[in-house]
This record gives structure tokens, C-alpha cells and sequence, in this order.
């Protein structure tokens, strides 16, 4: 079989003949070749030290810099083409998963490192000089079969050794829409503590991926890639490790007429039918978060929302998520709960949405939607999520304005008109000018606005 390999490949696997070495591709790039999904990152290998290769490549006035050199990676750049080239090795690590191997040796085998490699899909790769597939691992067959293998006959000294290769496990089978080949499947959950040794942006990284996992690919199959990795977290106990303040809602009975799930699984089915945004699907991953502590505390579920909100900050801290990021998924915990009977007046929707601003009131509308499809059983408060959204069009059809900074009046005209000093009654005033044009934004304009504030003074 011969793989479309970029004419940069070409020419570089000549300059490896001339110094009487192989360059191979290895990995995403033939994995995805044989599947006929898009290509993103080219990873090459070789029995060449990583000095050879940058000296190869100065000499042919090639870019190069070292990225993990320790590990025998080089990053090569040929005009915009870039590998990542890194030497056969083998690693060891010292246990406990932690991610990083201790000491890492090179070799010439090509066969050890295929070995040293996680998966069975990932360790194929394609001689460039002679246009052929080498597989030691047996991977070929497991992308026809659709199961994602450890490279190992013994899948514990795969997954032992780095904990950070459960989550990829299971990243892999929710992209690509494969299962997980039984006797690795048992050594994930047999190893599964290795994640406590995993940084939390390690974790994050790859828990987000899962969470976007169906929007990696264009895959035409029945099953929600999303909620299956995200069950397959659960199965594994994978869950319990990386975000136990979810699994303390296992086995928590809601009410029969809304929910067919415990409180855990409505939130793994609420983050897998959120729209394809990672926002969304944090937030629709943790907004019951704070049901099993609040019911802990007062026996029921109400005020969860606020707890919940308390619970998501320290989760997101802890994955080392961004304060913008974090505020977006706390406001949509904190808020998730209003007008829950769909009993609220328009005016009083009409400012909520106002204050929250355009684009998140839009995302509470959606997270009301997945809330109740990921409870299993659609009940009237999805007719909520639709009258919203009629009365968010007809604010914007209206001109409502969103923001402060869009009223037709400043602060300085207020203060000018009515000979007022600087104060805290001047934001006062301008906020509730702006909760009025959320009601009547045919207001908003400063003459009929400067009437309304003699009003509110």
C-alpha cells in the first residue's frame, strides 16, 4: 500500500538513505490513512539519534528544535511542514503511573519501540523508502475490528506504567468510535489509581477531548460517542478518581416522573445531549454537582444550583481551568434552576436574559434543553426552553440591549443633567435604566431615558 506522504516526507526520507538510515511515519497519520479520516499531526521515527538528526538536517539548511529531547524528540520543520521526529527507544518507568518515563534507552529496533508504544492502533508504521505498513503489534487488524488494544500481550505493563494512557484509552474509543478490547479493558480498571499520580491540566486535557469526542471525526454510527466514553470512565472507575464529587451521586433515586437515572448518570446523559461546546459540556457534566452534598446536608435536593456552583469552582481549579472558562460553567450551574415550572412573567425573563447578556442567556435556553433530555424522559419544562427562545428573538428583533454599554446614556450625562457628583446611585441608576429598556427598549434614547431617571431618583 502506498500512503500519500507529503513531498517534504519524501525528500527527507532521501537525506536518511544517503546517511544509510529508514525514517518512518508512525501513528495518527496511518491510523487515520487506513480509517479515511483527516490527517492532523505527522509523527516520524527512526533508528537515528537525535545529534544525527539535527546535524543531518543543518546540514541541508533544515530548522529543527528540540522538543523532549531527553526523549529523543525533534521537531522538523520544512518550510510550513512540520514531524515530530523521535528515536526508537524503550522506556522505564518507576511506577505508581506517573506520566513520564525515569530513563528512556535508544535502540535500532523498531520493534521495541512499536512495544513501548500504547496502543496497538497508534504503534503501525509505514516505510517511506520502500511504500510498505509494518505492523508488530497486530494493529491493522484491530482498526478493522474497531477495538483499541494495548500494545502488550500483558496490557498492566502498558497501563501501569502511565496512568495518563486510561484516559487516552478511552479518548481513542469515543473518537473513533471503537471498543476496548476485554483483557485491556480489565487492566484499566485494575490499574486505574495510576491517575492520582496525573497533573490536573493533564486530566483536563484529555477529559475535555472525551467530553468533544463526537466532534473529533465525522464517524456515520448509532451510539453517542460522548455518553460512551463517558460510561466507560464510570466502568472503569475512572470517575471516582478524577472527579469523585459526581460519583457521590451514584445511586441517588430522583423522582420517577422526571428522571429514569440516578443523579450521576443524569449528568453524564445531560453533558453527552449539550450542544458540541465544551463550555455546554462541562456545564451539563456538572449541574447537579451539588445535589449529594446538598441532600447530605438537608435531606433534599433544593439549593443544589448554589451549592453546585461552590462544588464546579473547586473542580474547575482544580483541572486548572481559566477564571473566563470557570465563570462561564459556575453562571450556568448557578442558573440552571430558574423558572423551573415555566411560571415566570415575560418582563421578569426579559430582564434575567438582559442581565445575563445575549450569548449566556442563549447557553442557559441550551442548558435547559440537555437538562431535560439527559433525564430520559421529556417533560414540560423542555416547553420552557421553547418559550424562552421566543422571547429572546423578540428581545433581539426589538433592539434590546444586552449591556450597560449599549444604553443610549453614560453615567456623565446622568450626573450632568441632574447635578449629581460621582457615586455609587449613578451605577444604580444605569442599571436599572437598563433593566427597563430590557422591558421597553423602544426607550432607549437619552432624552426619554433622563425622564425615567428623575423617576427612579
Amino acid at each position: 500500500m502506498k500512503l500519500n506522504v507529503p513531498e517534504e516526507l519524501e525528500y527527507l526520507s532521501s537525506l536518511f538513505k544517503e546517511n544509510g538510515k529508514k525514517i518512518f511515519v508512525v501513528g495518527g497519520m496511518i491510523r487515520n490513512t487506513l480509517l479515511s479520516l483527516p490527517i492532523s499531526d505527522i509523527d516520524t521515527s527512526s533508528a537515528m539519534l537525535p545529534d544525527e538528526v539535527m546535524a543531518l538536517c543543518r546540514k541541508n539548511n533544515i530548522k529543527t528544535f528540540e522538543k523532549g529531547i531527553k526523549y529523543g524528540t525533534v521537531e522538523i520543520h520544512i518550510g510550513d511542514f512540520v514531524t515530530e521526529h523521535t528515536t526508537f527507544r524503550s522506556d522505564v518507568y518507576a511506577g505508581g503511573g506517573n506520566h513520564k518515563p525515569t530513563d528512556v534507552k535508544f535502540s535500532d529496533s523498531l520493534t521495541a519501540d512499536a512495544h513501548r508504544r500504547d496502543f496497538t492502533v497508534n504503534a503501525i508504521y509505514y516505510d517511506i523508502a520502500e511504500n510498505k505498513i509494518i505492523d508488530p503489534t497486530g494493529g491493522t487488524a484491530d482498526l478493522e475490528n474497531k477495538l483499541i488494544r494495548a500494545t502488550s500481550k500483558n496490557p498492566d505493563i502498558i497501563l501501569q506504567d502511565d496512568g495518563l494512557r486510561i484516559l487516552r484509552l478511552v479518548r481513542f474509543a469515543s473518537e473513533l468510535g471503537f471498543d476496548v478490547e476485554k483483557e485491556t479493558l480489565e487492566s484499566a480498571k485494575r490499574n486505574v489509581k495510576g491517575l492520582l499520580d496525573i497533573s490536573g491540566e493533564r486530566i483536563r486535557d484529555e477529559l475535555f477531548k472525551i467530553l468533544m469526542s463526537d466532534s473529533r471525526y465525522e464517524i456515520k454510527e448509532q451510539r453517542n460517542r460522548v455518553l460512551f466514553g463517558l460510561m466507560l470512565l464510570k466502568d472503569i472507575g475512572a470517575l471516582d478518581i478524577i472527579l469523585p464529587e459526581l460519583t457521590r451521586g451514584r445511586g441517588m433515586a430522583q423522582k420517577k416522573e422526571y428522571h429514569a437515572h440516578d443523579v450521576l448518570d443524569h449528568m453524564l446523559h445531560t453533558a453527552a445531549c449539550s450542544e458540541k461546546d465544551i463550555v455546554m459540556r462541562v456545564a451539563g457534566l456538572l449541574h447537579d454537582v451539588g445535589k449529594p452534598e446538598i441532600f447530605r446536608k438537608y435531606g433534599k435536593y433544593y439549593g443544589h444550583d448554589k451549592e453546585g456552583e461552590k462544588i464546579a469552582r473547586k473542580i474547575l481549579s482544580r483541572l486548572r481551568c481559566s477564571t473566563e472558562f470557570t465563570d462561564k460553567v459556575c453562571m450556568l450551574v448557578r442558573n440552571h434552576m430558574y423558572d423551573l415550572q415555566g411560571t415566570a412573567k415575560e418582563k421578569t425573563i426579559r430582564q434575567k436574559f438582559a442581565a445575563l447578556g445575549l450569548e449566556n442567556a442563549k447557553m442557559l435556553i441550551q442548558i435547559r434543553e440537555a437538562d431535560v433530555h439527559g433525564s430520559g424522559i421529556i417533560t414540560g419544562e423542555v416547553q420552557t426552553a421553547e418559550k424562552w427562545k421566543k422571547i429572546l428573538q423578540k428581545m433581539q428583533d426589538e433592539g434590546v440591549p444586552f449591556d450597560e454599554r449599549d444604553l443610549n446614556i453614560t453615567g456623565e450625562d446622568i450626573m450632568e443633567h441632574f447635578s449629581l457628583s460621582p457615586s455609587k446611585k449613578i451605577g444604580e441608576i444605569k442599571h436599572s435604566l437598563f433593566l427597563h429598556c430590557a422591558i421597553r427598549p423602544h426607550d432607549n434614547k437619552k432624552e426619554i431615558l433622563l425622564k425615567v431617571a428623575r423617576d427612579y431618583l
